[in-house]
């Protein structure tokens, strides 16, 4: 089994740099084809009949057929509407304000963690008192899915998976439980890296403390630049073409979304955290007929969020040693010590 232990970055290539993008391969160690390059990537995001599976399997469950995946789809937009995300953000900010601070403080688990639990209650409808249960089963989802191919860590997380949707089964929104887990773990975890971006491009982050109205596009370059997870996986399920290519029934595909993210032919210095980036869409959330239907709802939990870090974190400053922890399907920063500056007068 794949360790899942925070280890300190030191001496490794940087983990908020993804694969770069290269021309469709196919990878004979996984049995599926790769695409990295933005243009691949989105040619195959606008192809519906492509469904969306784990790294080892060829079927969801939960979705056998288009038809399910429709109805869930529509279901899920119905859930998350805009009436919703304005009372969810209204009782996500007034809760966060009331987070302990501390001065030097772990930025993940002191603030991104606590605030991302509190977001995945307050949507979800869990109780407060079952916190510890259910961040620990959410954990063990997103451990698996931060390394995709690891097939104990698949087992376990399938296990706490059924038990979120019986937690969940009487819950007023769908999905509840893959909400929990998206809220709880894989927006925190965005949170971290793309904080950690901030405090690495410190001319962003005062442009944000003085125009706090560019939040939202600060939110979009934090997908891109910060894209979890690195890749998801499609089935084809009857012979079709893509990019010129032509795949037949029963391939599987990896489209490796954060490699596609920084392809420098769609993104200029890809490198480069930008919030004045013209307007390209990023592929962090998918596209199309492959668009994460919870979409905006992970767009208005990290724009909360980051406006109250932006508040209360601009002046600190990083303290090392940075600890991350994942894997194939993403990394991200378990622990970021910050100290607090004050104002100078």
């Amino acid at each position: 089994m794949a360790t899942q232990e925070s280890h300190r970055a030191g001496g490794m290539t940087d983990p908020l740099s993804p694969p770069p993008p290269r021309e469709i391969v196919f990878d004979s160690d996984h049995g599926m084809w790769i695409f990295s390059r933005y243009a691949d990537v989105l040619a195959a995001m606008r192809e519906p009949a492509l469904r969306p599976v784990s790294a080892k399997k060829s079927k969801n469950l939960k979705v056998p057929d288009d038809a399910a995946l429709h109805d869930l789809r529509a279901r899920v937009l119905n859930a998350f509407s805009p009436s919703n995300l304005l009372r969810w953000q209204t009782q996500i900010e007034c809760g966060a304000r009331e987070l302990r601070e501390n001065a030097p403080l772990d930025l993940v688990s002191e603030f991104a963690d606590p605030l991302c639990i509190a977001a995945a209650e307050v949507v979800t409808g869990a109780k407060r008192s079952d916190r510890a249960q259910l961040f620990g089963l959410a954990k063990t989802v997103s451990r698996a899915a931060a390394e995709p191919f690891d097939e104990e860590l698949r087992v376990a997380a399938t296990g706490a998976d059924a038990e979120l949707d019986r937690y969940f089964a009487s819950a007023a929104i769908p999905m509840a439980g893959s909400t929990f887990v998206a809220l709880s773990r894989t927006t925190a975890c965005l949170l971290a890296n793309g904080w950690l971006a901030l405090f690495r491009h410190p001319e962003e982050l005062s442009r944000l403390r003085e125009h706090p109205e560019q939040i939202p596009k600060a939110v979009e370059e934090m997908l891109r630049y910060a894209c979890i997870p690195q890749m998801v996986f499609r089935f084809v399920p009857e012979s079709l073409s893509i990019c010129g290519r032509q795949f037949s029934q029963g391939d599987r595909l990896m489209l490796r979304l954060a490699s596609a993210n920084r392809d420098p032919e769609q993104f200029p210095d890809p490198d480069r955290f930008s919030s004045a980036r013209r307007e390209v869409s990023h592929l962090a959330l998918g596209f199309g007929p492959h668009a994460c239907a919870g979409g905006a709802l992970i767009r208005m939990v990290t724009a909360a969020a980051t406006r109250l870090f932006v508040e209360r974190f601009s002046l600190a400053e990083v303290a090392e040693p940075m600890e991350w922890w994942g894997g194939a399907g993403f990394r991200s920063a378990s622990k970021i010590y910050v100290r607090v500056a004050k104002p100078s007068s």
